[in-house]
């Protein structure tokens, strides 16, 4: 009976340990421009929560938004450092320690109105294996002539 119970023991704490994600995203400061615009700037923050150094990318692609029953549209995102000056490749950050990123989303210039768009964003091991929570920015791109 104690064998058993050890061996429990060690599997429930073997499990938690590999379920928990080494790094967490959050939102900073999300875009303060009006839906209209066709640009938005978001700033995250991704903290390393593991006690080793963990390599990375920033993931942002389009996700089915599955909340809304309007129409939905693909728009460009670009992952860019803290002076917002280039896209981000592979990163690698210390346990502890945090790195802000922004997230550009952009739609095109013949996007169809009252159409919804969701980013999701998450960080991506230099294996392929997700490794933090994912973020969903959601935008909708407005027809003008609804504007009060």
């Amino acid at each position: 009976m104690k064998t058993i119970v050890t061996i429990i023991i060690v599997c429930l704490s073997t499990l938690s340990t590999f379920g928990q994600q080494s790094l967490s995203l959050k939102i900073i400061n999300g875009s303060d421009k009006p839906n209209s615009e066709t640009e938005h700037i978001y700033l995250l923050e991704v903290t390393n929560n593991s006690k080793s150094a963990v390599n990375f990318n920033i993931s942002a692609d389009d996700k089915s938004c599955s909340d809304t029953n309007l129409s939905q549209i693909e728009m460009k995102q670009e992952v860019l450092n803290s002076q917002k000056s280039k896209n981000i490749e592979l990163t690698s950050i210390q346990p502890g320690r945090s790195f802000e990123f922004y997230i550009k989303i952009s739609r095109p210039a013949n996007a169809k109105l009252s159409t919804w768009n969701c980013t999701e964003v998450k960080a991506v091991s230099d294996k392929g294996h997700i490794i933090s929570n994912s973020i969903i920015i959601q935008s909708l791109i407005p027809d003008p002539n609804n504007f009060n």
